[in-house]
């Protein structure tokens, strides 16, 4: 099957070094600024990136009018989608990050406050992946580590949850839903194990 590999450019964050990382896979990935571009390419599968606060990150999806290419694209036809950090964090129903937020409610849960147990704050480093659920793609990065930056985490049903890590408090490393993949961590900032989730990733379907 030809890889249609759309990268999301919400306005929020380095979305560069996930193209680099995705051409390092040997796949050409076109970067889509606005929702036409996105229904024009027809993509197989589609990785949203991020970082700052859900609010101004779905302000500027509405803006750019993608909401309804992507409710389309990955809750009708069932195009494989990742979030990546504040990525992740949109596909939930609702973000307590400055105010009370609306996501795209594709993974029931919200996004709260990381309790970092006397830790510093946002949490920005290498920490561990726990991968929950043994028969998931993504085992191959049990006990492995992966390079995370943020101050907010998502809280949903454990049935969601395919992996955790822990900083602190244990919280949500990678969430799924069928064609529907949330990862917290930076897989393009991650070195080797990135790549293995990235690879992964576009190579579902």
């Amino acid at each position: 099957m030809e890889k249609r590999i759309a990268i999301i450019n919400i306005g929020v964050g380095n979305i560069n070094s996930v193209f680099n990382a995705i051409k390092r896979l040997d796949e050409k990935p076109r970067l889509i600024s606005l929702g036409n571009e996105l229904d024009l390419f027809n993509p197989t599968h589609i990785i949203m990136p991020g970082v700052g606060a859900v609010g101004s990150a779905i302000n500027n999806l509405r803006l750019k009018n993608f909401i309804n290419p992507l409710n389309n694209l990955v809750k009708k036809k069932g195009v494989y989608f990742c979030g990546i950090c504040l990525g992740m964090q949109i596909i939930t129903e609702t973000c307590e990050e400055f105010g009370i937020h609306e996501g795209l409610g594709w993974i029931p849960g919200k996004v709260q406050l990381l309790d970092t147990k006397g830790l510093s704050s946002p949490h920005m480093g290498w920490n561990t992946i726990k991968v929950t659920n043994k028969n998931n793609i993504f085992l191959e990065i049990n006990d492995l580590d992966m390079f995370f930056a943020h101050s907010y985490y998502v809280n949903c049903p454990e049935k969601y949850i395919v992996a955790t890590s822990k900083y602190g408090s244990e919280f949500a490393a990678i969430v799924q839903s069928n064609n529907i993949i949330g990862i917290q961590s930076h897989p393009e900032r991650s070195s080797l194990v990135g790549n293995i989730f990235l690879n992964k990733f576009i190579n579902l379907g």
